[in-house]
């Protein structure tokens, strides 16, 4: 959402700066000469510079993407592993009580 709030201003006054500029500049590349609009001169600029941005972030989360994976991936290794130590831990038989030694003091109080 807060990407659309950046994005849209931005591609609304690209659009109305295209609109307003229709004469055509001359751009020179290596010994073409060119004439677009600078409206289109800055629409193309600008497109081609949010596409490597958006191909950077998209590098980005893939990468923290594959991280979160992994961890999901050990969490439910681990909680696999204490489900398995619960039911080993309920199924151990527990010793007895030991009743206390009846020693000379044992009767003193009974």
């Amino acid at each position: 959402m807060i990407r659309l709030v950046i994005i849209i201003p931005f591609v609304l006054a690209l659009v109305v700066f295209s609109v307003s500029n229709p004469d055509p500049v001359q751009m020179w590349l290596v010994t073409y000469g060119w004439q677009w609009s600078a409206g289109v001169l800055a629409l193309a600029t600008s497109t081609a510079f949010f596409l490597l941005g958006a191909f950077a972030v998209w590098v980005v989360e893939l990468r923290q993407s594959r991280r979160a994976r992994r961890a999901e991936a050990r969490v439910r290794e681990l909680e696999t592993q204490i489900d398995t130590l619960r039911t080993q831990m309920s199924t151990m038989v527990t010793p007895a009580p030991v009743a206390p030694a009846a020693g000379p003091r044992a009767g003193l109080y009974s």
